[in-house]
């Protein structure tokens, strides 16, 4: 094109090719508003970014331990915010890194990817648990809550230009690597919006709905009804119900997110909500209040809702 010029968007990073005649205009990636002397030139490549990328990338996991703990409506929050302040600066770094190489792009986060999956096994393969198969898996689904509920929102929520493909590939990677532990990218609105209240039957909804069965079904219309007459009327029924609003929700928006959710809510349907819809049918009350329960305090310690 002639009498342009190549520059950088300000906000985005993008190279823009631009009327040199132009005064005003907006980019064609991101949409803001600029003048020709707001755009940014060639960037020089920081070594002090480069060297924050390389020997800290893995602190996003290394640095927060047992951080998947704080997944509940008092703690989230202020964990996630410190959290996101805590990686900033390393992810402001990597976006600076590949803004000022823009024709390497996405062999630049590629490569960032691939050194955080090797520097989080050379991490864990540090630690003793890692040799044990049983430990490893622990480990390993372990990190994949933190990278599911703090990682990916985080670095999405920071909005830079990196967010959005390094997150995708990172998620790609890890599953491609390894496939029992799927967890799919969301985001902070998505996650705060898991822990309201909409429906009463939460896990019991969740499963019916991804077979396919209406709101109205007989084992919905059945769970309602033993919720609301004879476990009401049990010494400790409403301090049970009142325990199963708080995590219910957290523990469908934990499957929803961190799992592969038709095979999870298959094998609940298989292991406990089937048992609990024959033992009311046989108006076996208690049996069924026993084996909800430990369905409830199974899912609890598998996703560690506390």
């Amino acid at each position: 094109m002639d009498n342009t010029i190549l520059l950088r968007c300000k906000s985005c990073g993008k190279e823009l090719q631009i009327p040199a005649e132009l005064e005003q205009f907006s980019c064609l990636y991101c949409g803001e508003k600029m003048t020709m002397a707001e755009m940014v030139p060639p960037a020089e490549i920081d070594p002090a970014d480069e060297r924050l990328v390389r020997e800290h990338l893995i602190d996003c996991i290394a640095e927060y331990p047992e951080y998947f703990r704080r997944f509940n409506r008092v703690d989230y929050q202020p964990a996630f915010d410190s959290y996101m302040e805590g990686i900033r600066p390393v992810f402001e770094a990597m976006n600076r890194l590949v803004c000022a190489q823009l024709s390497r792009r996405e062999a630049l986060i590629s490569d960032y990817v691939a050194q955080f999956m090797a520097d989080w096994e050379s991490f864990h393969q540090k630690d003793r648990r890692w040799k044990g198969k049983a430990s490893r898996e622990r480990m390993l689904f372990d990190d994949k809550l933190i990278l599911a509920w703090f990682t990916v929102p985080a670095i999405r929520e920071l909005g830079l230009s990196v967010s959005e493909d390094f997150t995708e590939l990172l998620q790609k990677e890890f599953v491609k690597k390894y496939p029992k532990n799927v967890f799919e990218r969301t985001t902070l609105a998505q996650i705060k919006d898991g822990f309201k209240r909409r429906r009463l039957c939460f896990i019991t909804t969740a499963v019916c709905e991804a077979e396919g069965k209406p709101d109205d079904c007989a084992e919905l219309t059945a769970f309602r009804g033993f919720r609301d007459g004879w476990l009401a009327n049990e010494p400790d029924g409403p301090a049970l119900t009142e325990e199963y609003y708080r995590v219910a929700p957290l523990i469908v928006r934990s499957i929803d997110v961190c799992d592969d959710r038709a095979r999870v809510y298959r094998k609940i349907c298989r292991d406990w909500l089937e048992p609990c819809y024959q033992a009311l049918r046989k108006g076996d009350y208690p049996a069924c209040k026993k084996c909800y329960t430990d369905m409830v305090r199974h899912l609890q310690d598998r996703y560690r809702i506390s």
